[in-house]
């Protein structure tokens, strides 16, 4: 007699289908296959460019550097969604794959697993949101992208951006100095400016004094002397 399967699939909140479980699961129990084809690394880049179901890339798992099964074509585990805090794993056995319950799983819950997706070249944001996760749970990264690659493209970013930061930063302090220089050349040379006025100014003022005291004094001891001189004329005629 052929065992109950331990799933059903149907619509999931997270995203289109899923795989829910029909009836308790224990820990360490392989829920079920991850079947289809195995075809190379090539045709699996062909196959992953298209759109099924709206996540067609979700449907290939890598065997190997050089093979891939093609869940398009395969069973009812290729709608297992991606979870950050899962119920499930994935487990290899030779040309295997099985889906392994890391806990106990009760009637009704939706199985997860983390996809730990691997994608090529830089993690922009145009990429997390084709990798966008919606599992809603607590522990939610927001992509399907593995943990690894998200924290290296985390500190090559953090990197670049103490980067463009230092070298704006020195760009402002450069700005600041030059400012500073120049602010400081001006005050020198209104400085020089207002002296040489002061120096003209104080020049006139005692070239003015000198004019106006001068032929006075020169008039006023001329008209003394020739009085003396009168006076001693006059003692010498008497």
């Amino acid at each position: 007699m052929k065992a109950e399967p331990y799933h059903i699939v149907r619509n999931s909140r997270i995203h289109g289908r899923g795989v829910f479980a029909k009836r308790p699961i224990r820990k360490g129990t392989r829920v079920i296959e991850y079947t289809g084809p195995i075809v190379s690394e090539k045709e699996a880049e062909k196959i992953g460019s298209e759109v099924i179901e709206g996540h067609g890339h979700t449907m290939l798992f890598q065997l190997d550097n050089k093979r891939v099964i093609n869940g398009n074509k395969g069973g009812d585990a290729r709608y297992i969604n991606h979870g950050c805090d899962p119920n499930c794993e994935t487990e290899q056995d030779g040309d295997h794959i099985f889906i392994l319950a890391i806990k106990n799983i009760k009637k009704g819950e939706e199985l997860v697993y983390d996809y730990h997706l691997q994608v090529e070249g830089k993690i922009t944001d145009e990429v997390r949101k084709e990798y966008v996760c919606l599992c809603g749970s607590p522990k939610c990264r927001g992509s399907q992208i593995a943990a690894d690659l998200l924290e290296k493209q985390a500190k090559k970013d953090a990197k670049k951006k103490n980067k463009k930061d230092a070298k704006k930063k020195k760009k402002l302090e450069q700005k600041k100095q030059d400012l500073l220089k120049k602010a400081e050349k001006k005050k020198k040379k209104d400085a020089k400016k207002k002296d040489k006025k002061a120096g003209k100014k104080k020049e006139k003022n005692s070239s003015k004094n000198g004019k106006a005291a001068d032929p006075k004094a020169a008039v006023t001891g001329s008209k003394k002397a020739d009085l003396k001189k009168k006076k001693e004329k006059s003692k010498k005629k008497n």
